[in-house]
């Protein structure tokens, strides 16, 4: 599902934005970020702080919040079955 990871990546390289800018300014670990580019949810925490972590990601680059986290959603619809 590397789909929504490569989108996420390639819009935040467009705008020369380093994962450091944007871990500073969200205060999201840069591992939690990368987790996210790398396609790796499980890497990640549980509970709400997935969705949470792509909405400001989103916020930071100047993408539609509600629109990236329906996409994270839709991605891996699996993860809340899994956890």
């Amino acid at each position: 599902m590397g789909g929504f990871a490569e989108k996420l990546r390639r819009e935040r390289e467009m705008r020369g934005v380093s994962l450091r800018e944007i871990a500073e300014g969200t205060k999201i670990g840069i591992r939690f970020l990368q987790a996210l580019e790398d396609d790796r949810v499980e890497a990640l925490p549980d509970g709400l702080f997935p969705r949470a972590f792509v909405k400001q990601y989103a916020l930071f680059l100047g993408l539609d919040p509600d629109k990236t986290v329906a996409d994270f959603v839709a991605a891996h619809s699996d993860l809340a079955t899994e956890r």
